[in-house]
């Protein structure tokens, strides 16, 4: 009785989120909010040129990706 496998019965760590990653996909997101051209909320009320717009939409995704690559860590 003393052999039985109790290995069925542990339970699964939870994943550690990194606040650094959070954080990158909370400015990439930001990014995209604000500065996309014709829907972002800046552009609705001031003329952004679209120099900026375009290079900070790119830099949004760029930091959005990096953010969602290591958002949660398995121990």
């Amino acid at each position: 009785m003393s052999n039985v496998d109790n290995s069925g019965n542990k339970s699964k760590l939870p994943a550690k989120v990194s606040i650094f990653h959070l954080f990158l996909v909370l400015m990439g997101a930001n990014l995209m909010m604000l500065l996309t051209p014709n829907f972002g909320m800046l552009n609705s009320f001031l003329f952004i040129p679209d120099i900026y717009t375009w290079s900070a939409v790119i830099l949004g995704v760029a930091l959005l990706g990096m953010g969602f690559n290591g958002l949660y860590k398995k121990f």
